[in-house]
């Protein structure tokens, strides 16, 4: 991804490094301060790389020198130290390190959650911390993001991260964060972000496409300003300066600090109109919940008498159940089962065609969608797709429904920006601030 914005800059450094030459050392690209030391990072880590692979020494013990792995520990350092140094590039592999590393930075700076869980983990089910600070130490300069994480592991005294805990990890960063001045935290990195692409291709850039912008607020978990910006694509602007994106984003706090103090003033008003001591909103909330209780229980019984009902297919059945002395439902039950049928989610089979039944939050996802998200989110697998949407339903917060999608899309190897991941988040996110006002049923 972002290949093509950075083609003039690998250019340039593929020209500083090389000076002419068709191959060069790592200790010249090392003692260049005009390289960047993200760059460099990726060089020594291709060089680790290749002593592993091609093992360009190789010391074993003879009858004479009885070498054990202990014997070689002091050895050992100075031997890589020397093969970092010499270890050289040709033409075509510079530029492949190059562009790595340049869109990696990018990736970073666009989508720094995704970018670090993939460095840390992809390879890899945990990680030690005092490793996560070697991975992570290029990029703690570009955006506070990668030493907000170090300090949270380090804050909760943690020496090794394993892959699950890290969303937990960074939605409480990215919380406190956004909670200092999430507008001004967006337009700083917003700012990182043209920066760095009027480096890459060579010349000013001052406005960034909407679908960049997008994937940029969505990684840092602000899903209220994504839907802003969707509403004003909808519209027909499809790229955002700084002024721009400032100016959408304060409208929507605007509009949403203007909704709640509504809805405040609308329950403020209903309860003056309808004052009741407090004993006796006591005595309705039993009630209430004593005609709820009951209404269940109702329900369960009709739910039985439906599947008594339907369970009985032919006219001979039909028949052959009145001679055996049944008393026939009434029309008024099978006429309330055949609704009730007739209101119940569609239900769709999963690979062993099972049938996979809706509940709470699959009331939100329309047929077709759902079938797209089990296809392309789980490959087809719908007892897993429902089993995500039972842990969702269950989840009492906004914050632990993301990590449970975080994880399993990580998991299954999606890409977490692709149109269906998104919108599967985007439903979720309505379920708990449905109140934010932007249809995301499609």
């Amino acid at each position: 991804m972002w290949e093509d914005e950075t083609v003039v800059l690998v250019t340039s450094l593929k020209k500083r490094i090389l000076e002419g030459k068709e191959r060069v050392r790592f200790k010249s690209v090392s003692a260049d301060d005009g390289v960047p030391t993200f760059i460099k990072t990726l060089f020594k880590n291709r060089i680790e790389d290749f002593i592993a692979e091609e093992s360009p020494l190789t010391i074993h013990a003879t009858p004479h020198f009885d070498i054990k792995p202990k014997d070689l520990e002091a050895f050992r350092t100075r031997l890589t130290d020397v093969l970092r140094e010499t270890a050289s590039f040709g033409d075509k592999e510079v530029e492949k390190v190059l562009r790595e590393a340049l869109v990696l930075r990018l990736n970073y700076i666009v989508k720094p959650v995704d970018t670090m869980r993939k460095m840390l983990f992809e390879k890899r089910e945990k990680i030690d911390v005092s490793e996560m600070d070697k991975v992570l130490d290029s990029f703690t300069k570009v955006l506070p993001y990668a030493e907000r994480v170090l300090e949270e592991c380090r804050r909760l005294d943690k020496s090794l991260l394993e892959r699950d805990e890290y969303s937990r990890v960074t939605t409480d960063v990215l919380h406190r964060l956004m909670e200092e001045d999430s507008v001004r935290i967006v337009l700083r990195d917003f700012s990182a972000l043209t920066e760095f692409l009027s480096e890459t291709k060579g010349e000013e850039v001052s406005r960034v496409e909407a679908s960049m912008i997008q994937e940029f607020l969505a990684d840092r978990n602000l899903w209220g300003f994504r839907r802003a910006l969707d509403v004003e694509r909808k519209l027909g602007k499809e790229d955002f300066n700084a002024v721009d994106l400032e100016m959408t984003l304060k409208r929507y706090l605007e509009l949403k600090e203007e909704f709640s103090k509504a809805d405040s003033q609308e329950t403020e008003k209903f309860a003056e109109k309808s004052p009741r001591r407090e004993s006796e909103l006591e005595e309705v909330q039993i009630e209430e919940e004593k005609a709820a209780s009951e209404e269940e229980d109702e329900w369960d019984l009709e739910s039985v008498l439906s599947e008594e009902t339907f369970s009985i297919e032919t006219e001979e059945d039909r028949e052959e159940t009145a001679d055996l002395g049944s008393e026939p439902k009434s029309m008024e039950i099978v006429e309330e089962d055949q609704k009730k049928k007739e209101e119940e989610p569609e239900e769709v089979s999963d690979q062993n065609g099972d049938r996979v039944k809706r509940e709470e939050l699959e009331n939100l996802i329309e047929g077709k969608t759902e079938k797209a998200f089990i296809k392309k989110l789980f490959g087809g697998d719908a007892a897993e797709y429902k089993h995500l949407l039972d842990k969702i339903n269950e989840a009492e917060s906004w914050r632990v429904a993301k990590i449970l999608i975080d994880n399993e899309l990580f998991k299954r190897d999606v890409d977490p920006f692709s149109r269906e991941a998104i919108k599967l988040v985007d439903l979720v996110y309505n379920r708990y601030y449905p109140e934010e006002g932007v249809g995301v049923k499609q």
